[in-house]
């Protein structure tokens, strides 16, 4: 670990979040299915989007280990991650997982999107400190 990071709550979501990008990256580039946003999009696309995904969790992991990168350089990476998981549930939660939905799968639905706020939530967290330096500028 870098040698001024603590070990702390914040580190311990941040490293989880990054891992979570990093797998449904990987679940984009490899075509494994496991996550019903890239049922709907063509390979082309799951790739690309798979790409970003794992491309921002490597953003959030990496710096907390390697010592060296630039402040500016972290604080800019994790607002293209709280970007990137806001047009996550754009896509996934009303795009795409909206069509078709009648009956009980409402709730699988609202669960979902639950879940998907939930991570931004902790992903706004791991932002916070670059998103209080884009507001005092």
């Amino acid at each position: 670990m870098a040698a001024n990071t603590k070990v702390s709550g914040d580190l311990i979501l941040k490293i989880l979040v990054g891992i979570l990008f990093v797998i449904i990256g990987i679940e984009g580039i490899g075509d494994f299915g496991g996550n019903d946003l890239y049922d709907d999009l063509d390979q082309a696309m799951s790739i690309i989007v798979g790409v970003i995904l794992l491309v921002a969790g490597l953003l959030l992991i990496v710096p907390s280990f390697v010592g060296g990168i630039k402040a500016s350089f972290v604080k800019i990476s994790t607002l293209i991650v709280l970007v990137a998981w806001i047009v996550y549930i754009v896509l996934a939660d009303f795009v795409y997982g909206l069509s078709g939905v009648n009956g009980n799968e409402w709730f699988i639905w609202l669960e979902n999107l639950v879940y998907h706020l939930l991570i931004l939530y902790c992903i706004y967290r791991v932002a916070l400190p670059a998103v209080k330096k884009l507001g005092n500028k």
